[in-house]
């Protein structure tokens, strides 16, 4: 049976059933277009800077969170941004890790939504310690003419549902939430960077040149309905000092 026959099947079988499927060497769950991913060690990439040149109009002007909706509405940040941990040395967290409310592995397969416009540049299953990862290229124009691209990387996950070269939309459905492989809880790292395509590396570092606090940059560029600070998405427990 050809893969493009099982692929069919399975998108048949969402439509008519709701349900997803998984055939040999895939996995499935939400976004009927996509969410096909090979074995672990799969990376695809692209150059994202001709496709942004090719839709000048598709730019960023503003951003929302990547789970939970426009507020993120049900998850706390489990670890900030910057944030020194001494399992690795006391380096300083790169990125932001969001959890739901829940606890546990209850955001387990959870939408992960694009940041903001932008293209992605790479899908890839690293295994270990990152599973699979989403990299979103952006372009963002300021009111003044200037602009300047972002980098967006959402780790962990449980699929992946766009390709490379796709343009996706600010809140579009983008992957699932996982625990890369059993690592970890489940959960959502998040990074914004203003390097692109800068290796991966490990999460943290010695310093964050080339990362920028997520949060703090939506408080500037994000929904502005009501304000809201890193200490907002702090867990209750945590606010009350019962942890």
């Amino acid at each position: 049976m050809s893969r493009l026959y099982e692929h069919t099947i399975c998108f048949l079988t969402l439509l008519i059933l709701g349900t997803g499927c998984a055939s040999k060497g895939y996995s499935y769950q939400g976004n009927p277009l996509f969410g096909w991913m090979e074995a672990s060690g799969e990376v695809r990439t692209t150059d994202p800077f001709p496709i942004l040149k090719r839709y000048p109009t598709f730019h960023a002007i503003d951003f929302e969170f990547p789970v939970g909706g426009k507020y993120a509405d049900g998850y706390y940040l489990a670890q900030k941004f910057g944030v020194e941990n001494a399992k690795f040395g006391g380096r300083k967290h790169l990125g932001e890790d969001w959890n739901a409310l829940t606890g546990g592995d209850s955001d387990y397969a959870a939408p992960v939504y694009a940041f903001g416009n932008g293209v992605v540049s790479e899908i890839a299953d690293y295994g270990g310690g990152w599973g699979k990862v989403i990299r979103i290229v952006h372009q963002q124009n300021l009111p003044n003419g200037k602009f300047y691209y972002l980098e967006t990387v959402y780790a962990h996950l449980h699929t992946i549902d766009v390709e490379p070269g796709q343009l996706v939309k600010k809140t579009e459905w983008i992957g699932t939430i996982g625990d890369a492989g059993g690592s970890y809880p489940a959960h959502l790292h998040f990074e914004l960077r203003s390097k692109i395509g800068a290796p991966l590396g490990g999460g943290y570092g010695l310093n964050t040149d080339g990362f920028l606090p997520p949060t703090r940059w939506l408080m500037q560029y994000g929904p502005n309905e009501k304000s809201f600070s890193e200490e907002t998405f702090q867990w209750m427990g945590e606010k009350n000092g019962t942890l």
